[in-house]
């Protein structure tokens, strides 16, 4: 399932060599929100490695496939009723020969979701 359009819309990307910076805001009305969980709806953390990985795909202009987690961790709760705006920070993408190692950072303003490390290949390297 795709997560930009639907579950997170793009309001500004800025790049850089070497990283980006994306501002999204978040559908409340999502229906993800009605079973994770209702009443007290949150951002499941699979969907933010989801939703880094379809930013890397866009700053790319290529299709990936996750080879491996190197760390991720999940420091607060993200609740759409909480937090309308959610900012993705891509720290470093260094490229080898046959990978993208990407570090990348969620968060809004003083509040930081999650950070992540993860290695990445193109489809046809996937295997």
């Amino acid at each position: 399932m795709k997560l930009l359009s639907q579950l997170f819309f793009l309001e500004e990307e800025t790049e850089e060599p070497g990283s980006s910076r994306y501002l999204l805001r978040i559908n409340p009305q999502h229906e993800i929100y009605r079973a994770h969980f209702p009443g007290n709806p949150i951002t499941p953390g699979v969907c933010l490695i989801l939703l880094v990985s379809e930013l890397l795909e866009r700053r790319l202009a290529r299709t990936l496939a996750l080879k491996q987690i190197v760390n991720v961790k999940f420091l607060q709760v993200l609740s759409p009723t909480e937090q309308t705006q959610v900012e993705v920070l891509f720290r470093s993408i260094e490229q080898t020969e046959t990978h993208y190692h990407l570090k990348a950072v969620v968060q809004h303003d003083d509040h930081r979701f999650a950070q992540l490390s993860m290695i990445y290949a193109d489809t046809d390297d996937a295997r």
